[in-house]
């Protein structure tokens, strides 16, 4: 069965129970993956009741094996997409132009399942904070919890808008100390680029967090969003990563400027 762009999850009342509450007013349509999505992700956040059909997929990266837990019909950000499958692998196999993980503090915007930062956790990261909106933290949780990786990794909400006030945030003004690395992987949305550079630029600390973008071109818009505001911002590297059966994407490795 195909996923149900409204959102009403009717063709799954039968299997998986009472339907969601009622779709958000604040619904748009996005492209992402080549396909046109139907999201509700700028309404309000909320632990989920409903979320659809729940898959578990066994994924291997190099020498690494991980349980990923996601919701195909739930949102955009609770599915495994493709810049985030080829910025965990290239993680798990040491790509040239990517850091070395060991002992890093590291943290994720726009998380999903979580594969980039769960890789992390299992190459021996320091500690790991994943990051999404507040109805993804569950999925985020369960995804540490299958992996083993409790101590080392963790989930927060985080909404890009207000990530100047965040935890995560205040951390690196504290003796924790700022964050090494910070990971992205298909978070480049015209629609959303002044609370993306938001997040950034509130979570790195000049010449200090390096920053993994990974980035596959969906418009041009993101493209010209992605060179005029983002790049601009970064003094980075450009790494064209590619792996077997899972296509290619940019990724691009820097700190601020």
């Amino acid at each position: 069965m195909g996923a149900c762009w409204a959102g009403c999850g009717a063709c799954w009342a039968e299997l998986a129970g009472p339907p969601p509450p009622k779709p958000s007013r604040e619904k748009r349509w996005v492209w992402h993956g080549g396909l046109p999505m139907c999201s509700d992700d700028l309404a309000a956040g909320g632990l989920p009741s409903y979320v659809g059909m729940v898959k578990r997929d066994e994924v291997q990266l190099g020498s690494l094996t991980l349980q990923i837990e996601t919701w195909p019909d739930y949102r955009i950000g609770s599915s495994v997409w493709p810049s985030g499958v080829l910025l965990a692998h290239a993680l798990a196999t040491g790509a040239a132009g990517l850091p070395a993980v060991c002992d890093l503090r590291v943290a994720e915007l726009g998380a999903g399942p979580g594969l980039p930062g769960l890789v992390c956790g299992l190459l021996g990261a320091l500690s790991v904070t994943l990051t999404d909106r507040t109805e993804l933290v569950p999925l985020l949780d369960r995804n540490v919890e299958l992996n083993g990786l409790s101590g080392a990794c963790g989930a927060q909400a985080l909404d890009w808008s207000w990530a100047h006030r965040s935890p995560l945030a205040a951390a690196g003004s504290s003796a924790v100390g700022p964050l090494d690395l910070l990971l992205a992987a298909d978070v480049v949305y015209f629609e959303e680029q002044e609370p993306l550079l938001d997040a950034i630029t509130a979570l790195m600390a000049p010449g200090r967090t390096m920053l993994a973008l990974a980035y596959r071109e969906r418009t041009p818009m993101d493209r010209h969003y992605l060179n005029e505001r983002i790049l601009p911002r970064l003094d980075a590297s450009r790494v064209d990563y590619e792996a077997p059966g899972h296509g290619s994407c940019e990724i691009y490795v820097g700190r601020l400027r």
